[in-house]
């Protein structure tokens, strides 16, 4: 299943404009919410929305930055639907290529046989643990009084954790690779849940054997980790598995094996040429 939709957003000649604003409307009227910057080559270019709503169609605009003041383009993009396969997925919005994927066991005679059939999902999502809101708020005795004074602002969001098994070791370097920078993360849910779609700021994570009874070469690991939902990021994005520099370098040493290959930029751009 794609964990991003590709949004290729042309709004024709604009001579010395290199980047702009990106953003998202659940219809062509908005109200929009800006996702993050993306690059234009002759009022063109691409961007990997990993945070795309599943199975909702959505509009995409650019918005340029013109002396100072902010200019929303009339071109639109859309409708545009990403379609879920009502799993959880974990996604970092400057990182599209680490994105993952996570496959459910109903109960615990299919985790056995999930973490035992090396055919099955790599990533194995677990549970969500309770959600706590903590208050925000301070109680302060008063003289010649039985109730103390109340200073109290809005409860926060909520915060709880999760927890997860990967069954290689690449499924380990993947995970590494998702919660390394240390940044928020966003979270995707099936409904089922009751969980909305959200930004989070995972804390420590821990990783462990499946069992202790079990010899330890086996790959398999149970990952857990604490977050708190906090505001949304603004992307400044380093591309697909599929596009990125690191990608195109790798399968093209020189320029002139990457021309040698007759595709357009827009085909580097969507992850064609490195990925066909």
């Amino acid at each position: 299943m794609a964990t991003f939709q590709v949004v290729h957003m042309d709004i024709g000649p604009a001579p010395g404009i290199f980047t702009a604003f990106i953003e998202r409307a659940l219809s062509t009227t908005g109200p929009w919410t800006r996702l993050g910057s993306i690059g234009l080559i002759d009022g063109e270019g691409y961007f990997y929305d990993n945070t795309a709503p599943y199975d909702v169609p959505v509009w995409y605009r650019v918005v340029l930055v013109i002396g100072g003041l902010e200019s929303p383009r009339p071109e639109l993009t859309g409708p545009l639907t990403l379609v879920g396969a009502g799993t959880v997925v974990l996604s970092d919005p400057n990182r599209p290529w680490a994105d993952i994927e996570f496959g459910f066991c109903a109960n615990a005679e299919q985790l056995s046989a999930a973490a035992c059939n090396p055919t099955g999902p790599e990533f194995i999502w677990a549970r969500f643990d309770p959600r706590l809101r903590r208050h925000d708020a301070g109680l302060f005795d008063r003289l010649d009084s039985e109730t103390p004074a109340d200073i109290y602002a809005r409860r926060k969001d909520w915060e709880s954790g999760a927890r997860f098994i990967t069954k290689t070791l690449a499924a380990i370097d993947q995970v590494y690779e998702l919660f390394t920078v240390g940044g928020p993360l966003y979270l995707r849910a099936p409904t089922a849940y009751g969980i909305k779609d959200v930004y989070i700021q995972p804390r420590e994570l821990l990783e462990e054997p499946l069992s202790e009874t079990i010899d330890q070469r086996f790959p398999h690991r149970v990952w857990t980790f604490p977050y708190t939902v906090v505001d949304p990021v603004l992307a400044v994005q380093q591309g697909t598995d599929c596009a990125n520099w690191c990608a195109v370098q790798n399968a093209f040493p020189t320029f002139a094996d990457l021309t040698a290959t007759g595709d357009t930029w827009a085909d580097v751009a969507t992850g064609v040429t490195v990925c066909p």
